[in-house]
């Protein structure tokens, strides 16, 4: 159990660190992604006093950021082998490493990149063959209908303005219902709806990553799921 909750600290602790490449690496083929991904963010030196003070918030804020989310992430992977069905312990790991970059990769550059998108939507058809919990008929069932609700919600916000869901959103929207199914999806939907209006009723935010607030309401769904 240590050894598990101490694996999903440092993959959290470094998820702020790699994804800040992205906005300097993309567009580019996955190998080179994995190639540059893994190099610690370099802030310029400076002998300007001010210029030196922001740098060191810089840091201090990405420092802070990390081991936030190796927190979650060592709570995550603490309570799978309590909660979870034991055929899903393994999935459950990568499902929530993905969905938790997709969030923080999302509320750095409004960007969900098919780099986690795609291997998060075939892993789900891989975690429905091995789990007791969804059927690959489900799996299947709830890809193709988050892809149309996907779809269909941009047709229609599109008759009256611009919709702000991208082809981020949309395939991420596909990959969960792969791994939570059509009911799992909806549930996921409606939280994700309540999760995405609190900074836009206590900040005024007109616009934002949905990604994030995605995110988080697949992770609550899949422990739903996938509960003992």
């Amino acid at each position: 159990m240590i050894e598990i909750i101490l694996l999903g600290f440092i993959l959290g602790f470094l998820m702020p660190i790699t994804a800040s490449r992205f906005g300097k690496v993309l567009p580019a083929d996955p190998g080179m992604i994995l190639l540059r991904l893994w190099h610690l963010p370099h802030f310029p030196k400076t002998g300007d006093v001010y210029r030196a003070r922001l740098l060191r918030k810089k840091w201090m804020k990405l420092w802070g950021y990390s081991v936030l989310w190796g927190v979650i992430m060592a709570v995550l992977f603490g309570l799978t082998p309590v909660f979870l069905n034991p055929t899903v312990h393994f999935v459950a790991y990568f499902f929530f490493v993905i969905v938790a970059y997709c969030i923080v990769v999302d509320i750095k550059y409004f960007l969900l990149p098919d780099f986690f998108t795609i291997p998060l939507l075939l892993f789900g058809f891989y975690a429905s063959l091995s789990s007791d919990v969804l059927l690959p008929v489900n799996s299947v069932s709830g890809a193709f209908f988050g892809y149309l609700v996907a779809v269909v919600a941009v047709l229609l916000t599109g008759f009256v303005q611009q919709s702000e869901l991208g082809a981020g959103d949309v395939k991420m929207m596909t990959a969960l219902g792969a791994w939570l199914g059509v009911s799992g999806l909806n549930y996921t939907l409606l939280l994700s709806f309540f999760f995405f209006s609190i900074p836009a009723f206590f900040y005024e935010q007109k616009r934002g990553a949905y990604g994030p607030a995605l995110g988080m309401a697949g992770l609550i769904t899949f422990f739903i799921i996938y509960a003992k």
